[in-house]
């Protein structure tokens, strides 16, 4: 059998994809597959990726030759391949019978629950691990979460413009300056102590206590920010 605890699979009705041509067997007579040229090099470079089942009904032969093709040319299957597409097989099994939508909206079992905290307790990160295994997917969920961030941000902005409450606590500012100035805002803040303005996002200011850079400050003009001087009576009360 292909895998464990599994029933062999019976040889497919339909019409192969890529049909194998038989030939007398010079031992008793009777007809048998035969591969050669460019049908085996398919046959090899299909058989170690994709399962018996596939393989059986793209080449219209039955299992016990498979196993046959598969010892006289020495393949070995990738099952690191193949389970993923076991993984995408099931994924629309369930998909087109209905069973995620029977699920959906319904609370895991308090062992599964418990059996998460225990799992995340123990240091399991789900986007750790998806980065380590499928860097591409996790590319793709960082691009659509960054996305959906985007298109938030740019929701409650509109409701603080038209003075209407904001429906999460995220910290909203009606001048939005670029990634980055503001990056380079942060800096001066944090390393020579610079300080905002409150009144425009676009101005850093500095006062006697500031450690003045002007390599800083010509970078943040390059950026659109204003480098302005502080009220020092004003930095007192």
């Amino acid at each position: 059998m292909s895998f464990n605890n599994t029933r062999t699979p019976t040889k497919s009705n339909t019409k192969p994809k890529y049909p194998v041509p038989m030939r007398p067997n010079g031992k008793n007579g009777t007809m048998a597959y035969y591969m050669e040229g460019e049908l085996k090099q398919k046959f090899c470079r299909l058989f170690t990726i994709h399962s018996n089942r596939r393989i059986m009904q793209w080449f219209g032969i039955s299992f016990s030759t498979v196993q046959r093709f598969k010892r006289e040319f020495g393949l070995k299957k990738n099952m690191k391949v193949i389970r993923k597409e076991q993984a995408r097989d099931i994924k629309k099994t369930c998909e087109r019978n209905g069973y995620y939508d029977s699920m959906r909206g319904k609370r895991p079992s308090e062992a599964c629950m418990e059996a998460a905290r225990k799992k995340r307790a123990a240091g399991f990160c789900p986007i750790t691990r998806l980065r380590e295994t499928d860097p591409r997917k996790y590319k793709e969920t960082m691009r659509l979460w960054s996305e959906r961030r985007k298109e938030l941000v740019r929701k409650e902005r509109l409701r603080r413009k038209y003075g209407l409450e904001q429906k999460t606590s995220l910290r909203i500012t009606l001048d939005p300056i670029s990634h980055r100035a503001s990056q380079q805002k942060h800096l001066m803040v944090k390393k020579r102590n610079y300080f905002a303005d409150p009144s425009s996002a676009w101005s850093v200011c500095y006062d006697s206590l500031t450690l003045r850079s002007t390599r800083m400050e010509a970078t943040a003009r390059k950026h659109g920010l204003r480098v302005v001087q502080a009220d020092e009576d004003d930095g007192e009360q």
